[in-house]
């Protein structure tokens, strides 16, 4: 009886060790600092998402932020909504918290940001009844993009 308490305790410890181990490290996450307009209810939702993502959010309530848009590479096509930034990336609207977090690991070199241009419905923070196809594309500091992904 005592073996059989002794080796179920031991497949326990192992249990919770590989899912700690397996856990995300959310404190190596960096602060996510994201500029948007007060009265935007699907930015407040993308903020809400990327706190359940793990991620420590900052949010700067702004009027006008086009001029900050530009300054980071987030060029007219690129544009959507919001703007954060992740340590030195830039996160443009929607963008799902597995590609940031996939980026910020890269840490490849020449890109500066993320973005889902417009608000396309599915994108996280813009859930509803339909879901459209978009592409999530990485950025350049003069704004050129690269198709990333597609959702």
């Amino acid at each position: 009886m005592r073996r059989g308490l002794m080796a179920v305790a031991a497949v326990l410890v192992t249990t919770v060790l590989v899912a700690w181990r397996a856990a995300p490290a959310t404190d190596q996450l960096p602060v996510v600092r994201v500029v948007k307009s007060a009265s935007c209810g699907c930015c407040q939702a993308w903020v809400d998402y990327m706190k359940a993502q793990g991620f420590t959010v900052e949010v700067e309530n702004r009027d006008e932020f086009t001029a900050l848009k530009r300054a980071n590479g987030v060029t007219r096509d690129l544009e959507s909504c919001h703007t954060a930034f992740a340590g030195d990336l830039v996160i443009e609207g929607h963008v799902p918290a597995d590609l940031i977090k996939k980026v910020l690991a890269a840490k490849t070199p020449g890109v500066k940001g993320i973005a889902v241009p417009g608000m396309p419905m599915g994108s996280p923070g813009m859930e509803g009844p339909t879901k459209d196809r978009y592409t999530v594309f990485t950025f350049d500091a003069q704004g050129r993009k690269t198709a990333y992904a597609q959702r």
